[in-house]
């Protein structure tokens, strides 16, 4: 039953996706069609709203080709780049709090279990399963410390999260009046914030979980539990260790926003990097939920919603092209990470 419950699940969230991303490509290419329109002689107002469709769906498609086509081989090629760096500092990230808890392991193995969790998130099994595969395959690392494997990715998870959210708290004190001056956007930075405050509530509980940490001896089932909380009060208590991870996150942030700011500048798009350094991680944030697959859907409108703020007023038919090009790009990094699979598994066979 729960195994049906789950698929269920899984099903309604890569409906929601599909469900997300036809109503934002629908109302791109109906725009687009509206501007077609008088250039084929047609009044669209005038037109059945299957005439319409049918423009809209015929002509719209194309149009963002033409958007999407106006970046260059070598700024897609560095947005590449950018992406690279955030996975090596990603794998290095969590290379670090596994060697927190005394597990030593070659920071190659570390980047290819990275890869394997990379590919598995974006292609397979949505925002989770690469995540509990990277936990599945850090345990091999390792004999006796397989509950601090586990416990050192979803920390990578938690750190890297607070880490984007804190970058993005930052670079709404300089885009105050961005983030102000429409209604949708306040109420994402309402949301963020709160993203932010709960976030930050987990790690503190999680690294000075004293109290739960009694209550949890007196039940000897929970040992791992016990084990996961020492794990994080034992990386908490490590200065260095925290700095580097917050550094590397920090680091590993502008990378992301730099990937942006690369293609944005191509597509032609009125922004500043102090802007997409709110809007990007913000949308990141939010994306992350478990909504949809990957963000499917979510990202996409959101980048259509902030970057269509009168401030900005970027035509939406661009900001869907900006998003859909940064993901590509993610796409091309996660792709091999099948490459990294098949040899961890003939690694482990032989």
């Amino acid at each position: 039953m729960k195994k049906l419950r789950s698929i269920a699940a899984q099903f309604g969230r890569v409906f929601i996706s599909i469900l997300l991303l036809v109503w934002i490509f629908h109302v791109i290419f109906m725009e687009q069609g509206s501007l077609v329109a008088p250039r084929l002689g047609l009044d669209w107002s005038q037109l059945s709203r299957s005439e319409q469709w049918s423009i809209a769906w015929q002509h719209g498609p194309k149009a963002l080709w033409e958007i999407i086509t106006l970046i260059r081989p070598l700024s897609f090629f560095l947005s590449l780049l950018s992406v690279g760096a955030t996975v090596l500092l990603g794998a290095w990230r969590w290379h670090i709090l596994l060697e927190a808890q005394g597990i030593y392991v070659a920071f190659r193995r570390t980047f290819q279990i990275t890869m394997i969790g990379q590919f598995f998130n974006s292609f397979l099994l949505g925002s989770t399963g690469g995540d509990l595969l990277k936990a599945y395959y850090g345990t091999h690392e390792t004999e006796k410390s397989k509950t601090e494997a586990v416990t050192t990715v979803f920390a990578d998870r938690l750190l890297g999260l607070f880490s984007m959210l804190l970058f993005t708290v930052i670079f709404m004190i300089p885009n105050y009046h961005l983030l102000l001056v429409n209604k949708r956007l306040t109420m994402l930075t309402l949301f963020t914030l709160g993203m932010f405050a709960v976030c930050l509530i987990l790690i503190l509980f999680a690294g000075h979980g004293h109290l739960l940490s009694s209550l949890l001896t007196r039940y000897p089932r929970l040992t791992h539990l016990q084990r996961a909380l020492e794990a994080c009060k034992k990386t908490a208590r490590q200065f260095r260790v925290i700095t580097k991870v917050f550094l590397l996150s920090m680091l590993l942030n502008g990378f992301c926003v730099l990937q942006f700011y690369i293609i944005a500048r191509d597509l032609g798009l009125n922004i500043t990097s102090i802007q997409l350094a709110v809007i990007v991680p913000m949308i990141i944030c939010i994306s992350s939920l478990p909504i949809t697959p990957s963000g499917l859907g979510v990202r996409e409108n959101l980048y259509v919603i902030m970057l269509g703020a009168p401030m900005l007023a970027i035509a939406p038919a661009k900001a869907l092209a900006l998003s859909l090009i940064a993901y590509a790009g993610f796409l091309c990094w996660s792709a091999f990470g099948v490459f990294f699979y098949l040899a961890y598994r003939h690694h482990a066979k032989a």
